[in-house]
């Protein structure tokens, strides 16, 4: 009788057991969360910056070699897709101007091209510009068919210039910081307005990977 007593009493304790954890909810994935997955943080991506939002007092421009820090992302967004090509020149380079001829490069300057020949394009004067001699510079930007066009300071003096040409149009930047002159331009097919917007981020790419 004890014995049956002692088997009733332990199934009245299991079955108590049983009934208390069906009755305790279960912890489930947070909301949205799909099961077994784990919640990775995201973090938003940096949008290009704009000459016309981008501070340009008392920045300080080397006159020396600085396509290896462009930013891989500042390219793409201005050729609007991974580069196709690069080239790269410096100082003393010989090289091969668009009628053919040769010329040596007092310059470092790099070139990437994407897809429907988008080329962007930056280079800086080795040897020192003195203000008047920039002055000069400034004026002989707009000579021709090229126009003023393009919000944002780059130096001091500088200009922005729209330039039609046989694969599209170019929208540069040229400007004088210290005694670097500094140029920076996109050119190609396709709205004015875009390739605009595009040149103006490139040339804040371009200074960030150029200052001293």
């Amino acid at each position: 009788m004890r014995a049956r007593c002692r088997r009733l009493a332990i199934a009245l304790a299991v079955l108590t057991l049983a009934a208390c954890s069906a009755g305790e909810p279960t912890p489930g994935p947070a909301p949205g969360s799909a099961p077994g997955s784990a919640q990775p943080s995201r973090t938003p991506a940096a949008q290009p910056t704009t000459l016309a939002t981008y501070e340009t007092d008392g920045v300080a421009v080397s006159r020396s070699p600085f396509c290896d820090r462009v930013s891989p992302t500042g390219i793409e967004h201005a050729l609007g897709d991974a580069a196709r090509s690069h080239r790269d020149y410096g100082n003393g380079d010989a090289l091969r101007l668009p009628d053919g001829s040769r010329s040596i490069a007092h310059e470092y300057g790099c070139v990437w091209t994407g897809p429907g020949g988008v080329t962007a394009r930056a280079w800086v004067f080795a040897p020192p510009v003195a203000r008047d001699r920039a002055g000069d510079l400034v004026d002989g930007a707009l000579t021709g068919p090229c126009q003023r066009a393009g919000a944002g300071d780059f130096g001091t003096p500088s200009v922005a210039a729209r330039c039609p040409t046989e694969d599209g149009v170019e929208h540069s930047w040229r400007g004088l910081f210290g005694d670097a002159w500094l140029v920076c331009s996109v050119s190609g097919r396709g709205p004015s307005g875009e390739l605009e917007e595009r040149a103006s981020e490139w040339c804040v790419a371009v200074l960030e990977a150029a200052r001293a």
